[in-house]
């Protein structure tokens, strides 16, 4: 049978080339199921990705980009039981911070939040960060010469570094969490890792490793600047991670030191507030800028039991910080272990 059309021998192929692209055109103009612009999207997205809000101030800047798979929310390994709340306990009292965590630290528990997620200036309480980088990367006997002048930093808290001078990679790290020394900062970042931007590049990467979704810093003092930011959570969770430090745990439990440098006598004393007003404190850190406000982060340990309390955007960090602290233990009750450490067994936290 005679065909009905006989097509050039050449024109078959482009015909097929032809009809392959229109047909691929017309797939991928299609919404895939449960992306962008289906009814199915919002339904479906992670959890993590809900609390990763934008930075609520001017002064935090926009957040980085973030592939799906860079997003690892941190996780708090428990080695203990959690408490429970007390019979009869009354409800947590209401505080002037915006944002705000109670951490049980054995079990990684929240015993309270108030926009826990929310991305807000952290003031000087990215200088843990800054301590634990520094302890994970330096030497604690490690020579250090100065290269701040603590006199050019003025309205800034500092230890009051002389250039020149020569003191431990610890006493810097007295320098920065007692007095909130920037000048004792910016020392530790350039002698650990030779400038500030590779500091900060290798606080950010300490984050990632953490799961610290809500955190990105753009210097390793707190001083606000853009793309500068974290959450009430991330800080728990960093706080919590430094504090099984004991190296880390001396330094933040310390009111008072004298250091002697080669040029210079550095007297300094805590800032933490929370020592007048509770008991069992053994810790963290204070910050304070304008965008930021009272900002702190706090530890009290009673009767073996550790509990962490972050508190941001605060007219009143001491206050908070108090009533939330002792809420938690009047709140709640922990159950004694059910199985006895081997003997000379290190327990986390203490």
């Amino acid at each position: 049978m005679t065909p009905l059309l006989r097509l050039p021998r050449f024109v078959l192929p482009r015909l097929v080339l032809v009809a392959a692209a229109l047909l691929a055109v017309i797939v991928f103009a299609r919404p895939a199921a449960g992306g962008p612009g289906t009814a199915g999207a919002a339904g479906s997205a992670p959890e993590v990705a809900a609390a990763s809000t934008a930075p609520v101030t001017a002064a935090s800047g926009a957040p980085p980009a973030r592939s799906p798979a860079a997003i690892r929310p941190a996780q708090a390994v428990a080695w203990g039981p959690a408490p429970e709340v007390a019979f009869g306990a009354a409800p947590a009292p209401a505080i002037s911070g915006d944002a705000a965590i109670l951490l049980d630290e054995a079990s990684g528990v929240t015993l309270f939040q108030k926009d826990a997620h929310a991305r807000l200036p952290p003031a000087s309480l990215t200088k843990i960060m800054t301590a634990l980088v520094a302890l994970e990367q330096g030497h604690l006997d490690a020579e250090v010469t100065v290269n701040i002048d603590s006199r050019r930093m003025r309205g800034s808290t500092v230890m009051g570094l002389v250039p020149g001078d020569r003191l431990t990679l610890e006493d810097l790290l007295y320098g920065l969490m007692l007095p909130s020394g920037n000048d004792a900062a910016l020392a530790l970042a350039e002698h650990v890792s030779g400038s500030t931007e590779a500091f900060v590049a290798a606080m950010n990467q300490r984050a990632a490793d953490l799961g610290l979704v809500d955190t990105h810093f753009a210097n390793p003092h707190g001083l606000d600047a853009a793309a500068h930011y974290t959450s009430a959570f991330d800080l728990a969770v960093l706080a919590r991670v430094a504090m099984q430090r004991p190296d880390f745990r001396k330094i933040a439990n310390t009111k008072y030191r004298v250091v002697m440098g080669a040029v210079a006598t550095y007297t300094l004393g805590t800032l933490n507030p929370l020592y007048d007003r509770l008991s069992g404190v053994d810790g963290v850190k204070t910050g304070y800028t304008r965008t930021a406000r009272q900002t702190l982060v706090g530890s009290v340990t009673r009767d073996g039991h550790r509990v962490l309390v972050v508190v941001l955007r605060s007219s009143d960090r001491a206050s908070d910080g108090a009533a939330l602290l002792n809420w938690a233990f009047a709140a709640h009750a922990w159950t004694p272990p059910t199985t006895v450490a081997s003997e000379g067994a290190g327990t986390p936290g203490t």
